[in-house]
């Protein structure tokens, strides 16, 4: 089992790394250099789920915080951290005061109305959720749950692994290797089915379907893996949630014609305004996917905010189309005791942000220069 004294290493080092960064400063330090620029850094969740319906759920790991971390977060948020509402643009301002964070969900699931909302209300901590009215109310409507599922039953059933396989062969998807445990190899799967075509996913995904009705299963009849319904998405947009489009039905804009692309923007905000009796102006990219002509047809249909997934601090240069977000997990939020932990999750949304954001000003510059250079030629 040479693979897992690596993988142990991997985690060892990485402790010491961050503990590292925490206990000399350097992560306070990056943090005071965010505060004095004004900068927002905006999370991304997905589902905050109770002990239980961990194990049940079919989505994958790097969707689900549990809900006991997801509290203590929210404990340490409100009191370290200045929160923001996004329901107008923020105030650019200079300034030295507390980090500025905002707190969105993707995707509208139940758990989200009955589990994560409650708790930010009680914490104070104004919450934007972004919605697929195409898909509100529906028992595992994302397609990447009926691909865990898939996988959950090889892992209970070896012996379906071939069959498996040559669905995974059929689609050209590639063996993924290098990642030893099966939360990492399914992770890996998701990521190259997302750069699948539009058509040929549907295809893949609906194998994978007919794999898992086909199998005897010893795996829970029931999942946890629905979304809110039509009643509980005004419920909490009554009691403050700001909620957003992520398209009407989920799909991923840079896979698709430009006229689909129009339609899941257009039909989303249409259906969001009607239902809610409020207006829909900000969006999030599924997957945080995005090209310039997708950037385009968004600004076109009235939206006012977008959202990527990607590390990066929401300034005034930023393009209020392409606001970057910090994805958070279970996974990046507690330390070795298995319970969250601040270095950790300052780690991820300081450090590494700051970092990221570093990069993004040096490209932006070198870009700068070289178009100076050109114009002087």
């Amino acid at each position: 089992m040479q693979w897992k004294s690596r993988s142990s290493l991997r985690r060892t080092l990485r402790w010491v790394w961050i503990y590292f960064l925490y206990w000399t400063g350097l992560i306070l330090w990056a943090r005071r250099r965010i505060e004095s620029s004004a900068g927002i850094i905006v999370l991304t969740f997905h589902r905050v789920l109770e002990d239980e319906d961990v194990s049940r759920s079919d989505s994958s790991p790097g969707m689900i915080v549990r809900r006991s971390t997801f509290e203590d977060l929210l404990r340490f948020l409100t009191t370290q951290c200045e929160m923001v509402s996004l329901a107008a643009v923020p105030s650019w301002a200079k300034r030295k005061n507390r980090l500025r964070i905002a707190v969105t969900f993707d995707d509208g699931w139940r758990d989200t109305s009955e589990i994560a909302f409650p708790l930010t209300q009680k914490w104070r901590v104004p919450t934007t959720v972004f919605v697929c009215p195409g898909l509100v109310g529906k028992a595992v409507p994302f397609w990447p749950e009926h691909v865990g599922r898939a996988w959950r039953i090889v892992l209970q059933y070896p012996q379906q692994k071939i069959r498996f396989e040559t669905i995974c062969r059929e689609a050209g998807l590639q063996r993924q290797s290098r990642n030893p445990t099966a939360a990492g190899q399914l992770e890996a799967l998701l990521s190259q089915l997302k750069q699948l075509p539009a058509s040929e996913l549907e295809r893949t995904v609906q194998k994978f379907v007919d794999f898992a009705r086909a199998t005897p299963l010893a795996l829970e009849v029931s999942s946890p893996d629905a979304t809110m319904t039509w009643e509980e998405t005004a419920r909490i947009a009554s009691q403050g949630a700001q909620i957003g489009s992520h398209t009407q039905s989920h799909q991923i804009l840079t896979t698709i014609s430009a006229s689909t692309v129009q339609s899941e923007l257009s039909e989303s905000k249409r259906i969001l305004e009607s239902r809610l009796a409020l207006p829909c102006t900000l969006f999030a990219y599924p997957n945080g996917y995005w090209s310039t002509e997708v950037h385009d047809h968004v600004v076109k249909a009235g939206y006012s905010l977008a959202f990527v997934n990607s590390l990066g601090i929401w300034n005034s240069d930023i393009d209020l189309w392409l606001i970057p977000r910090v994805n958070i997990w279970e996974g990046s939020l507690i330390g070795p005791s298995g319970r969250f932990s601040p270095a950790v999750f300052l780690y991820l949304t300081l450090w590494r942000t700051y970092r990221a954001e570093v990069r993004r000003r040096k490209k932006k510059s070198r870009s700068q220069r070289a178009g100076k250079d050109f114009e002087a030629a």
